[in-house]
Formats: C-alpha cells, structure tokens, sequence
C-alpha cells in the first residue's frame, strides 16, 4: 500500500464508532489506536525473547535487567504486560480488562506520551489536567461496546518497520490527521508541511556545511520551534545522514509543541526511531509565550502556523519585548499574525560558533507595517545583524490548507565575507519550471516541488549570484543578488502650507461663540462687535487690521485663535506662523500632510527636489519625523511587464471562435440529416 491507502484505510476505521462519536472525536481514537499498533509492530520480532529474559530475572533486578535487554536490542521501550493489541482480541469477554493491563504494561516513556492523547487541558503543562488518565483511551468504546471492533481493525494493519518505512510512517500520521481537520472544517494544514518543502527547506539550510557535517566528533543539534507531527527533525536528520560519511554522526533532535495529540505523535515517532534521548527533547507548551528548551542549536527550521493571533498572550510577550536583550527586543508584529515572533525565538538561539535557519512563511513578513513599526523594525534587525541569507518564493498550492503564496526565508550567523550584507532572491513560483501536478488533490495542495524543481533552486542557491532559465521559451530572471541597502527607506514626512481666507468673521464668531473653547473667548471677546472685519479678506490683510484694532504687534496665541474661524482657500496666499512674516515659517495644513518613502541610496535633498517640488506648491519636509524602514518587495523585484492584447488581436481571436463554434454547429446539423 502508498502512504495515502494505508492513511485512508486507517481513518475509514471511523465508520465503526461514526454513530457514537462526533467528527471532532474520531481522531481521540483512529490517533492513539495508530501510535499502539505502531509501538506493538515494531516489538513484535524482540518481544518474547526479551520478556522470557524478563520474566526469568530475579524480583530485584528486574528493573536493571530491562534496561539491559532494551540496550541489547536497541529498543527504547517495552510492555511488560504480556500483552498486545492482538492478544487482547484473542479474549473478548475480557477486552475491556486486558486493555487496561496492556496499558499500564508500558514503560513510562511511552505512558507520558499517550496521556497527551487524552489529556483536555490547552494549558502550556499536562500536570494541570488532574483529570487525565490513559484509560480515556479505550473507556468510552468499552461503554459503547466497539472497543473489541476497533481493535480487530487496527490489528488488522500491517506496520511493521520492514513494511512500513519511519519516513512512510510519519507521512500516514500526517494524512491521517490533514483528514481529521478537514473532516471538522479545522485548519488541516497548520500541523505539518509537505515532504517536499521540508526537503527542500532542509537542503537550503545544510547547503554549504558539508565540511563541518564530516568534521569527527561533531555534535550536531536541530530545533523546530512548532515541530507538529516532527517531519523537519526527521527530515534534518535524514539529510545529515546521507551527506555524512559517518552513519553514526551524534545528532540531537529538539522541538516544542502546542497541540497535544500532535506533541504526543512526534514524540512517539522520535521514540520508536531511538531518536529520544531525554525526555527533553520534545516539550509540549506555547513557544512564545513559555519556551520549555532555552539553549542554543546549530541548525533550526519551522512552518510556523500562518496568520497565528496571539493577542492571548500579548501581555507576556509585551513584557519580554521590553527586557533589553529579550527574544523579541528588535519589534512586535501585528497580534493577527505572530510568525516573525516564531522567527526572533529562533534567531535568539542561534550558537556564538555559528547556526542556519529555515522557515516557511507567507507574504505578509515581506511588507506588512509602515517605516518605524514593529514589522519594519524586526525586518531591519535582520540586516543590521547581516544575518538575511536568502528568500525563496514557492508555487502556489503546494501546501494542504492554503493556496496562498509561500516563501523559504534563510539566515545565517556565520555569513562568509562575500555574502555579507548581502541576499539572495529566487523566484520559484513558477509552475510549470519548479513544480508538477499531482494526479490527485490532497486538500488544496495540487501541486508539489518536483526533484528537479528542487535541484534547481539548489543550483541558483549555491551559485549565490544573478541568474536567469528558459520558461515557455523565454529566458527569465529567477534569481537577484542584492545589498541590504536596496532595502532600507526613510520615511520623510511632507509638508504643505495652509492657505486660508476670512469671510465675515465678526458675524461667524458670533455665531460659533457657544462652541468655542474658553481661551479662545477671552482673547476674541474684544471682536464680536468688529463689524470691519466683515467681509473677505486673505490672512496678511486681515491681520493688519487686528493689529490696528489692538495697537500692536499680534501674539501667536491670538493669531491661532483668530485662524480658528478661517476656511481653506486653494487660491489665497501661503500663512506663515507670525502674520506677514515670511522668515517665521509657513502654518502646515495638517489635512494635506503627506510622506515619501526615500531609498537609502538616494540623497533625500535632491530626491525631493525632483520628485515632489515640482508637483506640489511650496512643500517643505520636516525631518523631525523621520523614520527608518525596511521591506522586502518581491513581486516588484521580478515584475516584468507585459503590454495588452491589442484590439485587433482580440477581435480576430473572437472571430476564429464564432467561425469555429459555427463548423462545430454545421457538423452537427448534418449528423442529423
């Protein structure tokens, strides 16, 4: 069987309890039953051997002697129950019985896994759900009198390690559960990415450290800081296997997870493989907001959840922003989407001696945020720490439950000199170049990363310069080697002056006067009975009539007040601050202020001068305001432009159309005849 049937074999298993379970519960049984049909398979060959051995030990060494027997057969974990799911369909009078005993057979590795099954908590720890118990995991069927049917199905199944491969067994978990969500309308594709994508994210991230992979003695440690069913830490490790000349390299796996019965499967499937050292390894908790793993590593990768909201824990991420040195010191992005928050968590474990990240995520960390906002700031922090290697784009509709774009981001501490300050764009979004069509949907994901797309973005990767290739016949840009300072902008705001003109002022004042404020009324008070200045005058005549009025010079808190009953007039002259004082300054009219986004590689004096004088009368900038920022516009770096169809063109295809639909119509007319 393909990964697929033996993923739809197992979730079919459903239709048994369908009537006594709602969608949303299914999975509390097909998740589990898998992880217990797994760990018997892979026993099955060593388990009587080593229970005999067991058995026949004296009472106290029993325990040292199991150590023992697991370490000679190079198993992680045991039952010492005797039983297993098999066994306990020989006898179905006492299902329920055995059950209970073949549970509490397990080693306490493996029990600590399985509580995450049925645990109800959401909290970050297990411990608070004093309610939790294993025997959740079959009590419900027992009741219902399906536990007996259920089993026989799953032992029915064959998957065993020489039939069914590690790799193999953590795609079925991952259909397995896309299956689940999708049967919920859940967010199916936020627990596990694609092969392919992990392959090639994989591939990206170890490109160029082949030397340090083969140094002896090297301990190599990989992260994921949303490691869902654990695909990228098997994938990772997998990739330093096969580009080592040492199949007995140390390397240690570390991630955390939110989602229980997800951190139940990953930590199941790095147990069975012996990748489970300590129980460390894998925690199970909220990443931002309690990181259960605070040390370094040489290697990261993730798929961050996309568009994650983390307003719930917006006050505990807020806190850690504030400590200078904080994970997220550099900026918080909007509480709608959290994944550069993920991205700064991993940068801030990055090793002094050197490490590389990979991760996967949508459009909105290229662009979103204005200069001087929380997205910008962290973009910057990037490329002031020259740690931005390289952005990949990817097809559409690679992914399970998006067809959103998606993006490969690299960074990398230890850049060499000739990268430095420097990146890398790759425009893979090409289907046809980098992709192939799959014979069937699997949710939304229609295509996938074919070898050769993956090769060749490899190749454009490590050649680490521009680059074009042949599409449809047309040789077109997908690579652009670029400095950091393409990227950076100032942003300038724009000033423009207020033009205002007075028409009947001492019949408007009166007017307004209930809803002035009480400081304008005492300085305006002397006016209501000023008949002269009605009338329609600009503001330079005006004010030399208050001044004749008052006997004196105006004060700027008069002029503001008297400005108050003014209008905006297109056609009257520019104010300045001090009426009829030019060398005082223009007033701004705040309604028409603006701002210009200014590259960092333009002089902003003479961009400003070129771009916005000309166009605008008497503007001025008010450097005060200026604010640095950073994006990354990628659509725009490979945007090529393709001129409209012409009429003619169009119309001869419309014509070619009607001529044809009308032999289309003449043909059948004569089938008829």
């Amino acid at each position: 069987m393909t990964e697929n049937e033996l993923a739809s074999t197992i979730w079919n298993i459903k239709e048994i309890i369908r009537d006594d379970y709602d969608d949303a519960e299914v999975e509390n049984v097909i998740l589990p039953f898998t992880v217990l049909r797994r760990l018997d398979c892979v026993l099955e060959s060593k388990y009587e051997k080593i229970k005999k051995e067991y058995d026949a030990a004296p009472d106290n060494v029993k325990e040292t002697k199991l150590m023992v027997l697991l370490k000679k057969h190079n198993l992680p974990f045991f039952n010492l129950s005797g039983l297993s799911l098999e066994k306990i369909t020989k006898e179905p009078a006492k299902i329920t019985e055995n059950f209970k005993a073949y549970l509490d057979g397990f080693t306490p590795n493996v029990k600590n896994i399985l509580i995450h099954f049925v645990t109800k908590t959401k909290d970050d720890s297990i411990e608070n759900d004093a309610e939790a118990d294993i025997a959740d995991i079959y009590k419900d069927l027992a009741s219902t009198g399906l536990l007996f049917q259920v089993t026989e199905e799953f032992v029915k199944l064959d998957l065993h390690p020489d039939s069914v491969s590690n790799a193999q067994m953590g795609t079925i978990f991952e259909i397995v559960i896309q299956k689940s969500k999708e049967s919920t309308n859940a967010k199916a594709g936020q627990y596990f990415t694609p092969r392919e994508i992990v392959h090639l994210l994989v591939s990206l991230v170890m490109a160029g450290k082949e030397r340090e992979l083969n140094e002896p003695g090297k301990i190599f440690n990989i992260y994921d800081p949303c490691c869902g069913t654990g695909g990228m830490l098997t994938e990772g490790k997998k990739f330093i296997l096969q580009a080592t000349n040492n199949p007995n390299a140390k390397i240690n796996l570390y991630g955390q997870e939110l989602n229980h019965k997800t951190y139940a499967i990953a930590k199941s499937d790095l147990l069975i493989k012996g990748d489970l050292v300590s129980e460390d390894q894998i925690r199970q908790g909220n990443t931002l907001s309690n990181d259960r793993i605070p040390r370094s590593f040489n290697f990261m990768l993730a798929n961050p959840p996309f568009g994650t909201d983390w307003s719930k824990i917006e006050s505990v991420v807020k806190k850690e922003h504030e400590k200078k040195g904080g994970r997220f010191d550099a900026g918080l992005p909007s509480t709608t989407d959290g994944s550069l928050l993920f991205l700064q968590h991993m940068i801030a474990k990055m090793d002094k001696s050197g490490s590389r990240i990979g991760i996967v995520l949508n459009g909105s960390p290229l662009f979103n945020g204005d200069a001087g906002s929380g997205w910008s700031n962290i973009r910057k922090s990037f490329l002031d720490n020259n740690l931005l290697d390289a952005i990949v784009a990817l097809p559409k509709s690679l992914f399970y439950g998006t067809d959103i774009s998606t993006y490969l981001w690299i960074l990398d501490n230890k850049r060499p000199e000739n990268k430095k300050n420097k990146v890398l764009f790759i425009d893979a979004s090409d289907k046809d170049a980098f992709a192939s069509l799959l014979q069937r949907n699997i949710g939304k994901k229609r295509f996938e990363i074919s070898e050769k797309g993956i090769e060749k973005v490899l190749k454009l990767y490590k050649s680490y310069k521009n680059a074009s290739i042949e599409i449809d016949g047309v040789k077109t840009e997908v690579a652009k080697l670029l400095d950091y300072d393409e990227f950076f902008y100032t942003k300038v705001a724009v000033c423009r002056p207020s033009k205002l003109k007075f028409v009947d002022f001492q019949k408007n004042l009166n007017k307004q006067w209930d809803d002035l404020p009480a400081g304008a009324k005492k300085n305006l008070e002397r006016f209501r009975d000023e008949k002269s200045l009605n009338g329609e005058f600009y503001d330079a005549e005006f004010f030399d009539k208050i001044k004749k009025i008052i006997g004196k010079n105006v004060p700027a808190a008069l002029a503001k007040d008297v400005r108050r009953l003014a209008i905006e007039d297109e056609d009257a002259p520019a104010i300045f601050a001090t009426p009829g004082k030019p060398e005082s300054g223009y007033v701004a009219n705040t309604d028409l202020n603006d701002s210009e986004n200014i590259p960092k590689k333009e002089d902003i004096d003479e961009y400003f001068e070129r771009e916005v004088v000309p166009f605008v009368d008497n503007p001025w900038m008010d450097r005060s305001k200026d604010k640095i920022g950073v994006e990354f516009p990628f659509t725009k770096l490979f945007y090529v432009y393709k001129p409209l169809r012409s009429n003619e063109e169009i119309f001869a295809d419309l014509k070619a159309l009607e001529a044809e639909a009308d032999a289309d119509f003449e043909a059948l007319m004569q089938e008829d005849k």
